[in-house]
């Protein structure tokens, strides 16, 4: 069956009890993109994480091993969602269908706690991370990108996974104040 699993990133405390922030949501564009792939036949899994501002990696790894990723799986990851999707496929070794990193981080930025950072970004890839994704690597990203280390992360990803990458002009860290996004959903189809 065609599965995409959808992780977003992190975000503060302060606004993680608003609904929009809810990857499962249909205001925002995950929950909309959610949505939209279902209608195509997706099982679509869109994990939440407990205390997203803080939690350390192994919590983001459980997320995604509960979501029980296999070859026929999509697996998207928006910003630090990015880094725990791909530092779980280094690390257990899955084969995936194709892997979609939005604005994805590679280092700690802004607020995040440093000690979760640490945790949540010391990681190596091996060449052998790109062959298990059968249908490659696409990153989307914005040029109007607010936070600073995103553009060097998308170069290292773009360098240690052959992407390709998208560029778009206005979607800045693509929050989920963006209601819908239909390339994903294009992109995640093909």
């Amino acid at each position: 069956m065609k599965k995409a699993v959808l992780l977003y990133g992190r975000f503060s405390e302060k606004i993680a009890t608003l609904p929009e922030c809810n990857p499962n949501d249909e205001r925002n564009w995950m929950g909309w993109t959610k949505k939209q792939l279902i209608e195509r036949g997706y099982q679509v899994v869109c994990p939440t994480i407990p205390k997203v501002w803080e939690a350390p990696y192994g919590e983001w790894k459980k997320a995604l091993g509960d979501a029980a990723i296999d070859a026929d799986t999509v697996l998207v990851g928006l910003s630090a969602g990015g880094a725990a999707c791909v530092r779980y496929l280094a690390e257990e070794k899955r084969a995936i269908n194709k892997l979609i990193l939005v604005a994805p981080a590679r280092y700690a930025e802004g607020e995040e706690p440093l000690s979760a950072a640490a945790d949540f970004y010391n990681f190596q890839l091996s060449d052998s991370v790109k062959q298990q994704i059968k249908n490659g690597t696409t990153i989307f990203v914005s040029n109007d990108e607010p936070l600073a280390g995103i553009q060097g992360s998308v170069k290292i990803y773009e360098k240690e996974l052959g992407a390709k990458v998208i560029r778009f002009e206005d979607r800045g860290h693509f929050s989920f104040l963006i209601k819908t996004f239909p390339e994903l959903v294009e992109e995640v189809a093909t």
